[in-house]
């Protein structure tokens, strides 16, 4: 039986994602950064390690252990439809490249990033495409799609965002395939 996989968890919120991750096995999340508290207390709650408080821009890459793969759902209010759509000049937008910075010093094999489906359009593509090109520029092969999550997990909530998906083995990018939608069968009316 292989050892299972390390995961890093930035933008954590209340743990969604690094749940996906656990229940699916062979992954463990060991380090998770999470600024909000309420966010924090309910990841705590769920999971059995202790959440980083502070600021993503005030952690050291020297002070995050070593892991194969890199979660993060980076704010996604400077992108959203819902916000004002600053984008990067937003200081929350910004937060990509504190997290670019760790992945850069990290070296993790796989990056895995998760935002609202307006990221892809938002500034006319340039914050995509700047965000794939930085991914690129440091050893990263990439796939990303927009899902929306009532066609996967057969969850009757309509939520479209972007997946980003970063390896650094040509193989790994070669080989990885988004999974095909699944029927919803548990609506919410009967």
């Amino acid at each position: 039986m292989s050892e299972n996989k390390k995961i890093l968890s930035f933008f954590a919120g209340v743990g969604g994602i690094d749940l996906g991750f656990e229940k699916a096995g062979n992954f463990n999340v060991i380090y998770a950064n999470e600024f909000d508290k309420n966010a924090r207390k309910t990841y705590e709650e769920n999971f059995p390690i202790k959440v980083d408080p502070r600021d993503i821009r005030d952690i050291h890459p020297t002070e995050i252990p070593d892991a194969e793969i890199l979660l993060a759902g980076f704010p996604c209010q400077p992108f959203s439809v819902a916000g004002y759509r600053k984008g990067f000049e937003d200081e929350r937008g910004g937060l990509f490249f504190d997290l670019l910075r760790i992945i850069i010093e990290k070296k993790p094999e796989v990056v895995f990033l998760e935002n609202v489906k307006n990221m892809v359009s938002h500034d006319q593509g340039n914050t995509f495409k700047v965000i794939r090109e930085s991914l690129v520029l440091n050893g990263y092969y990439l796939k990303w799609a927009v899902l929306n999550a009532k066609d996967y997990g057969n969850i009757p909530q309509n939520r479209e965002r972007i997946y980003i998906i970063g390896f650094r083995s040509k193989e790994a990018f070669d080989n990885f395939e988004f999974p095909n939608p699944i029927p919803l069968t548990n609506p919410l009316k009967k």
